[in-house]
């Protein structure tokens, strides 16, 4: 289980892509590995970049390591 903030922001998946994002897999690696299409992972982190507001990916990944979200 995730801590209390992560859950009302992210949902598990969304949580997990961005996990992987973080890890540095790509869409593709993360679409294999979560058995979804590519377009799925790409909506999900669209879906993570608005909750955040953060303008990319590279931004999102700083501010969840900042809020210690990852």
């Amino acid at each position: 289980m995730y801590p209390t903030e992560i859950n009302e922001k992210f949902t598990d998946r969304e949580f997990e892509i961005l996990s992987l994002l973080a890890d540095g897999a790509s869409a593709k690696q993360i679409a294999h590995r979560l058995f979804v299409s590519v377009n799925t992972v790409t909506t999900h982190r669209k879906n993570i970049l608005s909750k955040t507001t953060a303008p990319n990916t590279t931004a999102l990944v700083a501010k969840c390591i900042r809020m210690g979200w990852i």
